[in-house]
């Protein structure tokens, strides 16, 4: 029913939901609330060109990288979620980095990440 109501592009729907399946399945554009105020407006097609998985390998324990959400540590190699795969892979290329691997992620993993971390990754991600 709500496919019939928006394609003609003259309509919309507001949709709120917590169903996670429902959002990469219905939506093209995504506003998250906290406390009753808007922290972060965006298209779905947005969420999914910008956020990444990155593995890589730096020598260097401790080292800064833009945009990340995430940073754990498995043996030698380092994991991040990042909301700007762009800035972060442009550093890590900065400072040498090997054996950079990069995935996508799903709209379910990336409004799980949004919601867990609270207002400073919807905020800088505006």
């Amino acid at each position: 029913m709500l496919w019939e109501i928006t394609e003609d592009g003259e309509h919309a729907v507001l949709y709120s939901t917590h169903v996670l399946s429902d959002i990469s399945r219905l939506a093209d554009e995504l506003a998250f609330l906290r406390d009753g105020q808007l922290v972060l407006r965006t298209g779905r097609d947005e969420l999914n060109e910008r956020w990444r998985r990155v593995s890589f390998r730096l020598p260097d324990e401790e080292v800064e990288l833009p945009d990340v959400v995430e940073h754990r540590r498995v043996r030698a190699e380092d994991q991040v979620i990042t909301r700007d795969a762009e800035a972060t892979l442009q550093r890590l290329s900065d400072l040498g980095a090997e054996a950079v691997g990069v995935s996508r992620m799903t709209v379910d993993e990336i409004v799980v990440q949004i919601l867990k971390e609270g207002h400073h990754v919807a905020r800088a991600s505006n």
